[in-house]
C-alpha cells in the first residue's frame, strides 16, 4: 500500500520541472509512516490539483508538504515561502474544493505569517460508506 509520503512524492516528481524553471524546490517532510488506507485515487487527484496551482503561482520560493494525523483525519499542508496572490491562488482553488469535499474532505487556504501562504487539505482515512 501505498503511503502519503510517496503518493506525494510521485505527484511532486511530475511537477519539478515547472517548479524548477520557476526557480522553487519542494521538500517532503511527510512522515513515511502515514498510510492512506482510502479513496487513494481521490486524494491523488486533489493534491495532485494543489501542487498543480501552487508551482504555477509561485518563483523562487521552497513548496514544503507535511503531514499529521488526528484519529481517523489526515492534513496535508502545503507551505510556499515565497510571494504569491493569494487570491489567485484561491481563485483556481475552487474547484478543487467541491473534488475534496467528495471524499469529506476539506480545504482552507490562509497566510500563518505575511510570507507564507498554507493550504490545508483534510480528509477521512475512511472508507465511504455506501
Amino acid at each position: 500500500m501505498e503511503n502519503l509520503h510517496q503518493l506525494t512524492g510521485r505527484l511532486v516528481n511530475n511537477f519539478l520541472p515547472v517548479a524548477v524553471s520557476n526557480h522553487s524546490f519542494f521538500i517532503n517532510d511527510i512522515p513515511n509512516e502515514l498510510a492512506v488506507a482510502h479513496n487513494r485515487e481521490w486524494v491523488a487527484s486533489v493534491v495532485g490539483s494543489l501542487l498543480c496551482t501552487v508551482v504555477h503561482n509561485v518563483k523562487h520560493t521552497c513548496i514544503r508538504l507535511s503531514a499529521k494525523t488526528y484519529g481517523h483525519v489526515m492534513i496535508l499542508e502545503i507551505q510556499e515561502s515565497g510571494s504569491t496572490n493569494t487570491y489567485t491562488m484561491a481563485s483556481e482553488l475552487q474547484q478543487v474544493y467541491s473534488l475534496a469535499e467528495k471524499i469529506g474532505g476539506k480545504l482552507s487556504i490562509g497566510m500563518r505569517h505575511p510570507e507564507i501562504t498554507t493550504i490545508t487539505f483534510s480528509f477521512p482515512n475512511l472508507p465511504l460508506a455506501a
